[in-house]
């Protein structure tokens, strides 16, 4: 009953934390947190966005591909270190109309996942552009993001085909990343 407790206590203060800013691991810690970590990061990302529906990768990769429409929520900069293998990259702060604009004629009976780094941002876009895209299958976030799909070990890309490396957001996110010696801050 205590673990339950301090699971639920723990979740709640971090989506506290996400709901109004989102604060790095040392923040966390120095402010004396329980342990920051890619678990309790996804715990406090599906409290926070409980209307978007959280797809666990092994699910994604299960997909017909053809079904699906897969979106990279994280600017530019980050995608071109990395990304998953068949992702359209979009501005993480794209309104629902432009969305539906670029996009809806695409996403007409299509499976559409989002991810950024950890979740926060394509869950974010998952809900805003939810109630626009009346035609589309399913919406979802991808759990983890791609830090959960690199530290698994499974493949991304880049232009210039398979890569290892990732970008890391920052330094203190970056540390939710398992395999350090592959960050790319470029």
């Amino acid at each position: 009953m205590n673990k339950l407790i301090a699971a639920w206590a723990l979740a709640a203060l971090l989506t506290a934390f996400l709901a109004y800013k989102v604060m790095a691991p040392q923040q966390m810690a120095s402010a004396g947190e329980a342990e920051f970590s890619l678990a309790t990061v996804q715990i406090a990302i599906e409290n926070k966005f409980e209307t978007v529906d959280h797809l666990l990768a092994d699910e994604f990769m299960a997909m017909d591909k053809a079904d699906v429409l897969l979106f990279d929520t994280r600017p530019m900069a980050e995608y071109a270190v990395s990304h998953i293998d068949g992702a359209l990259q979009i501005d993480p702060a794209i309104s629902a109309a432009k969305f539906a604009k670029l996009y809806g004629d695409k996403a007409k009976g299509k499976t559409l996942v989002f991810y950024c780094s950890v979740g926060h941002r394509s869950s974010d876009v998952a809900e805003r552009i939810a109630g626009e895209i009346s035609k589309a299958g399913p919406i979802y976030n991808l759990r983890g993001g791609l830090f959960d799909w690199h530290n698994a070990g499974r493949p991304v890309v880049n232009a210039g085909g398979e890569t290892e490396n990732i970008h890391p957001y920052d330094k203190n996110w970056g540390q939710l990343v398992t395999r350090q010696d592959k960050l790319s801050y470029e």
